[in-house]
């Protein structure tokens, strides 16, 4: 479904009816360099992480998700600054 929208004079965009009903009522705003994408979002934030993608951290809580993320994002910083000398 394509469908053109224009902003009123206080830049809102009214996302019509039969979207909304498909997509809900939240979105993310993504802007790229050549385009701006709405990303709906669910109620549950991890059940749309779960959704997108798939089965990668089945069985996992979401402690460990975030402590293997933040293991990696330190490791990354490392590899590319060395350590910290606090």
């Amino acid at each position: 479904m394509t469908k053109t929208a224009e902003t009123d004079d206080r830049g809102r965009i009214v996302i019509p009816h039969e979207i909304r009903e498909r997509h809900g009522t939240r979105y993310r705003i993504v802007e790229l360099a050549d385009r701006v994408e709405l990303i709906p979002l669910q109620d549950d934030p991890i059940a749309g992480l779960r959704d997108a993608v798939g089965d990668a951290f089945e069985g996992r809580s979401v402690a460990e998700i975030k402590r293997d993320a933040r293991d990696a994002a330190r490791e990354d910083t490392v590899a590319e600054f060395g350590e910290s000398r606090e």
